[in-house]
């Protein structure tokens, strides 16, 4: 019998290969969508700014759980849901109550059919709204906004800086951080800034 927490093979997620293409034609590199799987709903980010790729999932509903996917090379999921197998189980309530198990690779091929590929400006979220979809984003939780640049001469931005720098404000201002010492400093209050 199959042990439905690990099948092995990894899944091509093909919308997320047609999404990533819509999104380079607007010139983005995060999309916020709302997608249904099952009896699920979902608030998602997929963002092509970390290597490998990340497909994050938060449930809607009074208890939400959250869920992230590395996207590899070919957009590759691994059906391996050991982490947070029966977290999805409850959201998606099946498992033991239903008695239905969650096979991860069927659960990939229904989020694939359920992604949009299709980007557009308006669904480019801001720091704010993916901080909140992100809680894998440790670093200063109350404090969503940009403020300034912390310029080091001896010390370096901490892994956890840079990290919220690249989820939330891209590649350029990550590669910003690194070559010139500064960590992202952030703020409670939106300042109005930009890096």
């Amino acid at each position: 019998m199959n042990n439905p927490l690990k099948t092995g093979d990894m899944m091509e997620m093909t919308s997320l290969r047609v999404l990533h293409q819509s999104m380079t034609a607007i010139n983005t590199d995060i999309q916020q969508f709302q997608i249904n799987v099952g009896s699920a709903s979902f608030d998602c980010l997929f963002s092509v700014r970390e290597n490998p790729f990340v497909l994050a999932l938060t449930s809607r509903g009074a208890n939400p759980k959250f869920f992230k996917f590395l996207v590899k090379k070919g957009y590759q999921i691994q059906p391996y849901f050991d982490e947070f197998y029966y977290d999805l189980v409850e959201v998606l309530k099946s498992g033991a109550n239903t008695g239905i198990k969650l096979y991860p690779k069927l659960f990939l091929e229904q989020l694939n059919n359920s992604i949009p590929t299709v980007a557009a400006a308006k669904y480019t979220p801001s720091p704010k709204q993916i901080l909140e979809l992100r809680p894998d984003i440790t670093e200063q939780r109350d404090r969503p906004y940009f403020d300034t640049w912390i310029h080091w001469t001896e010390k370096k931005p901490t892994k956890e800086n840079l990290q919220k720098t690249l989820s939330l404000l891209g590649n350029d201002a990550y590669e910003h951080s690194i070559s010139n010492r500064a960590s992202s400093k952030w703020s409670a209050e939106d300042l109005g800034k930009s890096w």
